[in-house]
């Protein structure tokens, strides 16, 4: 299956497409400006890549972020002569901040109890996820749509969870992919805090780089199978040969230094795309400029590419564009397919005096046109060592394989609730008994206190759910394992309290230590470098339903062949914020008091084969997974209706299919209590119905509202092996 970009766009500091500011970088111009959003008379580093003239549309779902993402998206498109009316199209956007820059003072002022703790409409452009909802209401309607987070590497992970999607649904005829991520006072404080900016325009790969500069913007691509491109006369600008993920399990912001992790990814990339080193004719560096980075990324490529180094060109466009977090990889995708187009390579801005640890790579010193580019890899690294390698090459180059779809099973899972922590031989008690409700007491006592002692709450209810799915599959080397977690509102209890810091004290006084963990993808992160995890790690976000989104992007990316076994579920926690402001804002329906709830579930997913082949215990096999939005779903009939159970995470969810509706239904609620991860708790209870062999199959369904008329909705239909 080859996969074409029929589409880019790109809003960036340079300019405001995608053709302005690749000719921008090719004229070596500098995007880098001092902020003017907000004050920063108090930081150390108070410059960046700031989009100027921004079109930020009134509504309460409207962030920067969100806008940004707008024109991108909307000019990829128009360049594609795509329709979300006339097709079925998919969305997928990678990020970090969304709503942050316009929430940040408001939810501190909201802890600090110097504003009334309410629900305000203008907060629902918050989440990650309103993204995806904002965009619907201009660009859609989108016929799925997901969110995904992994610190600097979102935008990457975007074009992985797109090229699933093409290869397992056939109905689907495009996905419009990429990243968007704004600035705002958190992130410039907090990069700050960690010493990692330089005050002057950044210089990746010098022998003086003192750091980075941020940067926002947004990188759009369609993405179409060439078939159905070449049907509709579609001219490709390149072709999405491959993205592999991994996560280095090493360090929440430092990176394993050797650069084999890394460069072993970048190698699985290279030989996903059906190519050889030798067909790599340019590398965009992530290149951030920061000491650490830039030594382990040249160790990396000097690994995956071999002798092949000496002679491929490198640059980073950091020192042109900023950092553009969430951004990045998807504006560096674009870069790299225009390249292809082309001929033309950008240079590295700032550089001056090569680092002698860097001195392998052969750095571009100026702007290269006339060039024969058939490939092109594109690096991305975020904190919790989650890295992204994506490979575009020219049209009908690859020689990849199409993928042969997986069966995925199911080998454990743990729920971590209010009645405590519970395996899959005794989760279809949640579904019983007397209503539970409240948090989760006793959260650390399971894990290692030196090596947790950073762990905020979610990752310690995150890696410890983790660590008893793992031990409930009977896992003992998790080294291929991935992980992918919903979140529905991220850490906004912390955000707001650092946010709180700064204003009474200063961003002086602002906390390295608390900073990472505040990044959407922390939880998977500190999970994967407790449990040793190194297959592909992220977080989703999709409200009510994140659970879901997070089994969803788990089973597909095993069936597609992208992971081997993957941990999926949810992480949900309380707070003052989320439980008064962020849970009554979305919920569809007021949940009782004595449910609100937070916790934690995963199921433990592996391909059949993979399974087998390390003689693990099958619970369960995913026999259908289905999405829908605004459209009726066909699901397989349950084979003995008597033995068959329903279990939807809201209980009052319409499963839509006349074979289910009259089967049993399960409230995982009782147990589990109700909170906005409760979608991966009640995937816990089926599976525990399973193994209790109190069913034989179960449905699993669960839904939530997108604008006013539609419902984004999931179902699992689960068969004991």
């Amino acid at each position: 299956m080859r996969i074409w970009i029929t589409g880019v766009g790109i809003t960036s500091a340079l300019g405001a497409s995608a053709r302005e500011t690749f000719d921008a970088l090719i004229a070596g111009k500098r995007g880098l400006s001092e902020i003017d959003l907000f004050d920063t008379a108090d930081q150390r580093a108070r410059i960046a890549g700031q989009v100027r003239g921004l079109h930020v549309p009134p509504g309460p779902v409207w962030s920067r972020s969100s806008a940004l993402a707008l024109a991108a998206a909307g000019e990829a498109m128009r360049h594609a002569q795509l329709s979300a009316t006339a097709a079925r199209v998919g969305l997928v956007v990678g990020g970090t901040t969304a709503g942050m820059f316009e929430d940040e003072l408001r939810v501190s002022r909201m802890l600090a109890l110097r504003e009334p703790r309410r629900p305000l409409p203008e907060m629902r452009s918050h989440p990650l996820s309103s993204t995806l909802d904002a965009l619907d209401g201009v660009l859609g309607p989108f016929c799925r749509h997901a969110a995904a987070a992994s610190a600097c590497s979102s935008g990457s992970t975007a074009l992985w969870t797109a090229m699933s999607w093409l290869a397992l649904d056939e109905s689907l005829d495009a996905v419009v992919a990429g990243g968007s991520d704004g600035l705002c006072r958190l992130t410039v404080t907090g990069f700050n805090a960690l010493a990692a900016m330089d005050p002057v325009p950044c210089r990746p790969f010098d022998r003086e780089r003192r750091g980075m500069n941020l940067g926002e913007g947004a990188g759009f691509v369609v993405l179409e199978r060439a078939s159905r491109a070449s049907a509709r006369r579609a001219v490709p600008i390149a072709e999405l040969a491959s993205v592999a993920l991994c996560a280095e399990a090493h360090h929440i912001t430092n990176p394993e230094p050797s650069g084999v992790r890394a460069g072993t990814m970048i190698s699985r990339a290279i030989e996903l795309a059906g190519i050889d080193p030798s067909m790599v004719d340019y590398v965009n560096a992530h290149g951030t400029a920061t000491p650490l980075n830039d030594v382990m990324e040249a160790r990396a490529l000097a690994f995956a590419l071999g002798p092949h180094v000496a002679r491929v060109p490198v640059s980073s466009c950091k020192g042109q564009l900023g950092h553009t977090l969430g951004a990045a990889g998807a504006i560096e995708a674009v870069i790299g397919a225009l390249a292809i187009a082309t001929g033309q390579l950008p240079a590295t801005a700032g550089l001056g005096e090569i680092d002698p640890e860097c001195s392998a790579l052969q750095l571009l010193r100026a702007s290269q046109r006339g060039q024969r580019v058939r490939a092109v890899v594109s690096n991305s690294f975020g904190f919790g060592g989650m890295d992204a390698a994506v490979v575009l090459t020219q049209p009908e180059l690859s020689s990849a394989r199409s993928p042969q779809r997986r069966r995925v099973v199911v080998t454990g899972g743990a729920s971590l609730g209010p009645r405590g922590l519970v395996s899959s031989s005794e989760a279809a008690s949640l579904g019983e008994g007397e209503v539970a409700g409240g948090n989760v007491s006793d959260v650390a006592s399971r894990l290692d206190p030196a090596r947790a002692r950073r762990f905020d709450r979610s990752a310690k209810l995150t890696t410890t759910a983790a660590q008893a799915a793992l031990a409930d599959a009977r896992v003992v080397d998790g080294s291929r394992f991935g992980a992918v977690i919903g979140s529905a509102y991220g850490a906004v209890d912390e955000c707001a309290a650092f946010m709180l810091r700064i204003v009474d004290k200063g961003p002086r006084l602002a906390s390295p230590a608390e900073f990472p963990n505040l990044v959407p993808s922390s939880p998977v992160g500190h999970a994967s470098i407790y449990l040793g995890l190194r297959g592909p790690a992220l977080a989703v976000a999709d409200l009510q339903t994140s659970g879901e989104s997070a089994l969803c992007v788990g089973v597909e990316a095993i069936a597609s062949g992208a992971a081997d076994a993957m941990l999926a579920g949810a992480c949900d926690v309380g707070g003052a914020l989320v439980d008064e402001v962020f849970g009554p804002l979305f919920s569809v329906s007021a949940p009782s008091a004595s449910l609100a709830s937070e916790g934690a579930a995963l199921l433990a997913l592996e391909a059949e084969s993979f399974a087998e082949a390390r003689g693990a215990r099958i619970l369960a096999v995913i026999e259908a997974f289905r999405t829908a939005r605004g459209e009726r779903w066909t699901l397989p009939d349950p084979r003995t209706p008597a033995r068959a159970k329903v279990v939807a995470s809201a209980p009052d969810l319409l499963v839509d299919s006349p074979a289910w509706d009259v089967i049993a239904r399960v409230d995982p609620t009782i147990g589990a209590g109700r909170h906005a991860g409760g979608g991966a708790s009640a995937a816990v209870v089926a599976l525990g119905l399973l193994a209790s062999q109190a069913a034989d199959e179960v449905l699993l369904v669960g839904g939530r509202c997108v604008g006013d008329a539609s419902m984004a909705r999931y179902a699992f239909v689960l068969r004991r092996a």
